[in-house]
């Protein structure tokens, strides 16, 4: 049989050879259209910045409401830009300026020094 009458089939009606035929066509016209296909080479500015509460999340890998608590206590200010609703955060910029935050933080309220 060729293509066009095994395609002309419903699935439900075809042998189990006519359906590996179809498949391998299928599989065939996806490796040329893959090798056609022009490849995404600049993916850093995407990564550069993350965007709301979710995005302070996946930055300190932490929940919502320590992320809420980070963003107010102002460690991180300078590595927020927000207007109105929107807020957009720059990655390495946060991460730095917690890593100096913990550095300069003397001990907590357990602390007994």
């Amino acid at each position: 049989m060729d293509l066009s009458s095994i395609l002309s089939l419903p699935i439900g009606l075809m042998t189990g050879a006519q359906f590996l035929t179809l498949m391998a066509e299928a599989y065939r016209n996806r490796k040329e259209n893959e090798s056609e296909a022009i490849p995404v080479t600049n993916t850093e500015d995407d990564s550069r910045y993350a965007y709301g509460i979710p995005g302070i999340c996946e930055i300190f890998g932490c929940s919502k409401p320590t992320a809420q608590r980070i963003k107010r206590s102002g460690v991180i200010k300078d590595a927020i830009t927000q207007y109105g609703r929107t807020i957009v955060i720059d990655r390495h910029k946060a991460l730095e300026l917690a890593c100096e935050a913990d550095n300069k933080r003397k001990g907590g309220r357990r602390c007994k020094k």
